[in-house]
């Protein structure tokens, strides 16, 4: 646009035409931009006749896409088309000791556990929960540990007491069943507390993003597949036991008031 407003298209369309890589975040924004979807036809074309490297990303793949011309969204799927998924739970681990690294901190192999499986979203979050990690440890002149990080995990992450999170559901759950959060985490096997269990975990794969492993871990490091036990046991008793069905029901009414 601002090369139009200067009548110097030429040099701009040249910079590009030189470059040996070209990448392009957000493509989806060019839709409905004709003139500039012009411009980067030809730039493309030139680019790739000229053998160079070419990388965009999209929130969509090319056939979703939608605004764009047909001759581009045609060369775009000429290249390899691939999905990017959140990281997983090693990478967010890799992720947090390299930037711990590069800041020259230490921390701790259970704080770093606890934030890789706590903040399963994106890196952008993650980062920002290890730069206010950081923060408030020199600010303060304080260890990072464990009760600190999950001190600043209830102000940033939305696993808090305003949303539908882990804590709130472990929290609700163990109250209507007259117990303890630990009795949740805890490795006892009472009839009662097993099923109070169940449901925490059936509500945190209902109402959170957390991945089953994350949510294994908050219920005291327990396996995922646990958890897809608990989801599989509470559905079956939601299809032939009335009591089950109740206590849900009267639950999940107190989750969605806190929800709103």
């Amino acid at each position: 646009m601002d090369s139009i407003k200067e009548g110097n298209l030429k040099s701009f369309t040249n910079f590009y035409m030189q470059v040996d890589v070209l990448i392009i975040d957000d493509i989806q924004f060019l839709a409905g931009k004709d003139k500039t979807q012009e411009m980067f036809f030809h730039i493309f074309n030139h680019l790739h006749q000229s053998k160079k490297q070419i990388i965009m990303t999209s929130d969509c793949p090319p056939k979703d896409l939608k605004g764009l011309e047909e001759r581009l969204l045609s060369r775009f799927k000429w290249g390899l088309t691939t999905d990017l998924q959140m990281p997983d739970f090693e990478t967010r681990v890799a992720i947090i000791r390299r930037k711990m690294e590069a800041e020259g901190i230490f921390i701790p192999d259970d704080v770093v556990e606890y934030l890789a499986h706590t903040v399963d979203t994106n890196v952008r979050e993650l980062e920002g929960v290890m730069i206010s990690l950081i923060a408030h440890a020199s600010l303060n002149r304080m260890e990072i540990d464990l009760a600190l990080a999950k001190s600043i995990m209830k102000n940033i992450v939305k696993d808090i007491e305003t949303e539908v999170g882990i804590d709130m559901i472990q929290k609700t759950v163990a109250a209507y069943f007259d117990l303890k959060v630990e009795d949740l985490k805890a490795k006892t096997r009472k009839k009662e507390i097993v099923l109070a269990r169940q449901i925490a975990m059936y509500f945190s794969k209902e109402f959170t993003n957390h991945s089953l492993k994350s949510i294994g871990y908050h219920f005291g490091g327990r396996d995922h597949s646990t958890v897809i036990h608990a989801v599989t046991a509470i559905n079956d008793l939601l299809d032939s036991d009335n009591n089950t069905k109740n206590i849900v029901a009267e639950l999940k009414k107190k989750f969605k008031i806190r929800a709103y």
